[in-house]
């Protein structure tokens, strides 16, 4: 339940700062991750991977998906902002896409699953 709470709010941060309910692109994302640490566009890009991953745990643990991405045991959310920085920044050709998918294949590409 608690985790549904901290889901339901990061979702809530995140639709604040978002004036039409639009997806936003990757290059959109990236522009909000790349801003210094104690400003309100780095805040949003925490809290949009937070959601992602948290919609995406929540997800498959309801059996609707299949896990596309699992961390270390221990390290959750560590590596993740990074990995989908990083991401985002080698594939300029994508950039155009929807963030939330961009999200995902970052932290797939970062944290596959063992079969």
């Amino acid at each position: 339940m608690q985790n549904l709470t901290l889901l339901a709010a990061v979702i809530l941060f995140v639709a604040s700062f978002s004036t039409q309910a639009e997806q936003i692109s990757g290059r959109e994302l990236l522009a909000f991750c790349v801003e210094p640490e104690s400003s309100d566009a780095k805040a949003y890009c925490d809290g949009y991977i937070t959601a992602a991953i948290e919609t995406h745990a929540t997800w498959a643990l309801w059996d609707r998906l299949q896990r596309v991405f699992c961390f270390p045991k221990g390290d959750k959310f560590t590596h993740a902002y990074g990995a989908v920085v990083e991401y985002l920044k080698a594939h300029p050709q994508e950039l155009d896409y929807e963030a939330s998918s961009l999200v995902l294949n970052s932290l797939n590409q970062a944290f596959p699953c063992e079969q």
